[in-house]
């Protein structure tokens, strides 16, 4: 009887850690979120754009594991004011674009006109989570906008043995949002090293 009663309690606790460990993790429903940001910054006394470039491309490409790059032609005559990013559906008034808006989805993704410098990023961790980078340059009279876009897609819930697995690994170390501030920093540092005046001017989330 005395070793009965031991497995009882050993089976208790086992049972009492499992349902701490699932009161601890997200919630178990399916879920899928994605968040975007931004920032705008103004970058004065750009002695050279081909420094400025390589500075940035260094930056992007330590922060992830896969970039893509496009050098374009600047545009002559240079604008009195800079252009500014957009976020777009390639999609959109397309079979696709309206077959995707039914089921709830859709595709954004940004684009900078007549920039001579984008750079885009694209992380996935575990199947999990997704986070994107786009950094274009708009050039002006004064000198350069750098605009930065970041959009960072996680999914969770679930009870399959995978998805506990990730969510309690969540709510322990994070999720990989986290390394989203640091590659700012990096590619506003990268700017400063290029020697340029770097001013922020517009952000969101503020």
């Amino acid at each position: 009887m005395k070793k009965d009663y031991k497995i009882s309690l050993k089976t208790i606790g086992l049972s009492f850690i499992a349902c701490s460990i699932l009161a601890s993790c997200a919630s178990t429903t399916p879920t899928r979120e994605r968040t975007e940001g931004y920032r705008i910054y103004d970058l004065k006394e750009v002695s050279s754009l081909s420094s400025l470039t390589s500075s940035l491309k260094k930056s992007l490409q330590t922060n992830s594991d896969k970039a893509v790059f496009t050098n374009n032609l600047p545009p002559h005559p240079l604008p009195e004011k800079p252009g500014r990013f957009q976020v777009v559906n390639p999609f959109a008034n397309s079979n696709m674009g309206a077959l995707m808006a039914a089921q709830g989805g859709g595709i954004r993704v940004p684009k900078c006109d007549k920039s001579p410098f984008t750079g885009m990023t694209q992380d996935n961790f575990d199947g999990s989570e997704n986070t994107t980078f786009f950094v274009c340059l708009q050039p002006y009279v004064e000198g350069y906008h750098m605009d930065i876009y970041y959009a960072f897609t996680k999914v969770s819930g679930g009870f399959s043995p995978e998805a506990l697995g990730k969510s309690l690994a969540q709510s322990v170390a994070g999720d990989s949002s986290q390394f989203i501030p640091r590659t700012i920093a990096d590619l506003e540092k990268a700017a400063q090293n290029s020697g340029a005046k770097v001013k922020l001017i517009e952000s969101y989330p503020n």
